[in-house]
């Protein structure tokens, strides 16, 4: 498959960035023009927006440190963040049952991963190329439309038409497991069914037109084989929670400018 790297450019907003405090405390602009490299979204608006969430979040969270005594200066403050944390977030770690039960109520999350023989036609355009894309998705619906009417018309279409090196090979991916292609291509090919696909399958690089010419379902495992991965994600599951709640309490009872606060999971950065 081709390979490109993802573009995080945005354009430079037409006003200047707001003015973002935090219990009387400002944010300095240089602080939140620095923090959008972190936040890539088409809109420019939504970059802003989870960029000065995040550092209203640092803010009250640094501000509740130096509250409870710790050293915030610029050296000490991941450290004082992690005791802060550590002294103020409580979770119960979960039991076997819990795990058990996690276990039997989500039989999807654990089955070894199905083998595929994928044929494909890329209708290649960039991530950030909105118009491209459009007209690749188009032409990805006009070639499924034809495949549909002939099937034997996929090599020679791969051949026209792919941006992959695999038209040389009929369009042909060979055998695809976990792990060997694009994450967001990998996700959509599991849950197809033998066959060509009905609709393009969208990746980082364009559209595709996807055959699978043969697929082997994967099978359930065995829970000893999960068990400590399931402990895991539970455990840190809990302890996102909880750190969640905790800084919730510090926004709702904290004098916020600048900035409408969506909490998300996400804008936790420490």
């Amino acid at each position: 498959m081709s390979s490109c790297s993802p573009s995080h450019n945005h354009s430079q907003p037409s006003e200047p960035l707001p003015t973002i405090k935090v219990n009387g405390v400002e944010i300095e602009e240089s602080a939140l023009a620095n923090e959008l490299q972190y936040h890539a979204d088409a809109n420019f608006d939504t970059v802003v927006q989870k960029s000065a969430q995040a550092l209203v979040i640092r803010q009250l969270l640094l501000s509740e440190a130096e509250k409870n005594g710790l050293d915030v200066s610029k050296d000490n403050e991941e450290e004082a963040l992690q005791k802060l944390l550590a002294d103020k977030v409580s979770y119960d770690d979960p039991s076997d049952d819990d795990c058990l039960r996690y276990f039997k109520n989500n039989p999807q999350k654990f089955m070894t991963m199905p083998l595929m023989e994928v044929d494909h036609i890329l209708l290649a355009a960039a991530k950030d190329d909105i118009p491209n894309r459009e007209v690749a998705k188009n032409n990805a619906k006009d070639i499924i439309a034809q495949l549909k009417n002939d099937p034997m018309l996929f090599s020679g279409l791969a051949e026209q038409y792919s941006a992959c090196p695999s038209k040389k090979t009929n369009g042909s991916l060979g055998q695809i497991s976990k792990g060997q292609t694009v994450p967001e291509f990998e996700r959509q090919l599991m849950m197809l069914p033998q066959g060509l696909a009905d609709k393009p399958v969208e990746s980082r690089y364009g559209f595709h037109v996807v055959n699978i010419a043969r697929k082997i379902e994967g099978k359930p495992l065995e829970y000893s084989m999960v068990e400590d991965k399931i402990k895991g994600y539970l455990i840190h599951r809990a302890s996102h929670l909880a750190i969640q709640a905790f800084i919730q309490g510090l926004i709702e009872t904290a004098e916020i400018e600048g900035v409408e606060i969506k909490f998300d999971e996400e804008n936790i950065h420490l």
